[in-house]
């Protein structure tokens, strides 16, 4: 599924997958929807295809004008002059319903009532709407806006593209955002989010980002400030150790999704980019012989190691889900759990009220040669998707209402996580964990930790074999690396498996 280009970042299941999660534990760690993204490169500006021979509905298609010069915006008039009269049947809506609920979409259905009267909007949001909508799929019955849906299609959204179940979106990206002042839909969009979504089909914009993840962790922001421990992003990995150390003194320190030991690497890859720096961690998502026996690499696994060899992990965490373990934090038990940005709206429902919870990116260590804040973090994912069905066009209105400032303040201030465009907050009062998040996405100032070597099947399987027995030093952190260089040099010489070369980025 993935594709060579220059640069891309793990969405949540993408790093799972990376940590070598089964399919079952990765489905259940798919509370938010979110679809693996794959290297991308800028999506084409080329003419558009009005009235392409695969779309459905040829007469609605062929509203949009075909003399059209990308770039050039079209106003919220003059699109709703091309959308014309509400089609008789409802506009089929559906979507995924997991951690970030379906509030949103019952906004944007109140959005298009307003702007469209007398439209009607069918909505079909579930958390197995896999199931429910393959059906709907296989006998040409496809929905006009999709969020999620098409893991449905052999989990593969880029197959659905191929056998045409998506209509594309370029259109829609020089049309007047709603409620932005004049700006298009296009100029809106947080930079790279639409290239990441699109995992390097640039022929034209066939999907479309819902939010953006970062991972490293989260602490007990009242508790730090009571004792007047630093936040982990103002200390060196050598410093936040010696912290840790006092910390343990007053509560556990760490829990952790133990059934699933790759969220411990939601903290860990930050380590481990920081470590080896940009060039040698380069050379591992490129399968550079002898890059896995990288010292300072092995330095990194053995300073995670350290963490449970010091007793530092709260008691039972290796037997929780990952809800089970972000309940154990929420509830004030341990002092930081590894996580993504997700957690916050996931746990919103069981946390204590007036917990307050903040994010940091992972600690550098003392020598390392990059930059201190960088962060992995996903710009876009691929999401949601236009169906190429009944009224396409009218699947473009409902993603453009996606992408509203009603819908940017309602995720700022209810969700708690940030839509991809440039000004997610909408002036919203964020809370201490979102603007915590917000304000580590900005430290990072585009410095992105980028992990790519899972996506081999080796070593994606070797990392994740040895990752539980690794953090509980039932195998060296010599010989993981050692595991991970056969995998390597196996995958290397495996001609039937494409190989890719990736840009390295600091």
């Amino acid at each position: 599924m993935l594709h060579p280009a220059a640069s891309f970042h793990l969405t949540r299941r993408g790093f799972l997958r990376l940590a070598g999660m089964t399919a079952g534990a990765a489905a259940l760690a798919a509370c938010t929807g979110q679809l693996p993204v794959a290297p991308a490169a800028p999506a084409a500006t080329g003419p558009l295809f009005a009235g392409a021979d695969f779309i459905n509905n040829k007469e609605q298609w062929g509203r949009l004008p075909a003399d059209h010069v990308p770039g050039t915006p079209i106003t919220q008039a003059q699109w709703y002059e091309i959308l014309g009269e509400p089609p008789a049947e409802p506009i089929s809506m559906v979507g995924f319903k997991g951690g970030f609920g379906d509030a949103y979409a019952d906004l944007i259905i109140d959005l298009m009532k307003k702007e469209h009267p007398g439209v009607q909007v069918e909505k079909d949001f579930d958390p197995t709407i896999w199931d429910k909508i393959q059906p709907r799929l296989v006998s040409g019955d496809i929905p006009d806006w999709m969020f999620y849906a098409l893991g449905a299609w052999g989990g593969d959204w880029q197959k659905a593209v191929d056998e045409h179940l998506v209509a594309p979106g370029d259109f829609l990206l020089d049309v007047e955002a709603y409620g932005f002042n004049g700006e298009t839909v296009g100029n809106i969009m947080f930079p790279g989010a639409l290239t990441a979504a699109n995992s390097g089909l640039t022929d034209h914009t066939w999907t479309f980002p819902q939010t953006q993840f970062a991972y490293g962790i989260f602490y007990n922001a009242d508790l730090f400030e009571q004792n007047g421990w630093p936040a982990p992003d103002s200390l060196t990995w050598e410093e936040f150790m010696e912290l840790q150390a006092e910390i343990a003194k007053v509560i556990p320190p760490w829990t952790y999704a133990g059934q699933y030991p790759g969220y411990f690497m939601m903290m860990g890859s930050g380590l481990l980019w920081k470590a080896v720096g940009v060039e040698s961690y380069c050379a591992m998502n490129n399968l550079a012989p002898g890059a896995f026996q990288n010292e300072k690499f092995i330095w990194g696994i053995k300073e995670l190691q350290k963490i449970f060899a010091n007793g530092w992990i709260y008691p039972g965490s290796e037997a929780m889900s990952h809800t089970e373990s972000q309940q154990m934090f929420v509830d004030g038990k341990v002092a930081m759990i590894p996580n993504g940005t997700w957690m916050e709206s996931e746990q919103a429902s069981t946390t204590p009220e007036g917990f307050r919870m903040k994010f940091s990116s992972a600690p550098a260590p003392k020598d390392s040669t990059v930059f201190p804040y960088a962060l992995e973090v996903a710009l876009g994912g691929s999401d949601m998707q236009i169906g190429n069905g009944k009224n396409p066009l009218w699947g473009m209105e409902l993603m453009r209402l996606f992408y509203s400032a009603d819908n940017a303040r309602l995720w700022a201030e209810k969700i708690a996580s940030p839509l991809p465009i440039k000004n997610a907050m909408m002036g919203a009062t964020p809370s201490d964990a979102l603007a915590s998040v917000v304000e580590a996405i900005n430290k990072a100032e585009g410095h992105y930790v980028q992990s790519y070597w899972g996506s081999y099947p080796l070593l994606g399987k070797t990392w994740g074999d040895s990752m539980g027995d690794l953090l509980w030093g039932k195998i060296s952190a010599e010989e993981m690396a050692a595991n991970l260089e056969r995998a390597a040099e196996e995958t290397r010489n495996d001609d039937a498996i494409t190989k890719r070369t990736y840009e390295c980025k600091p």
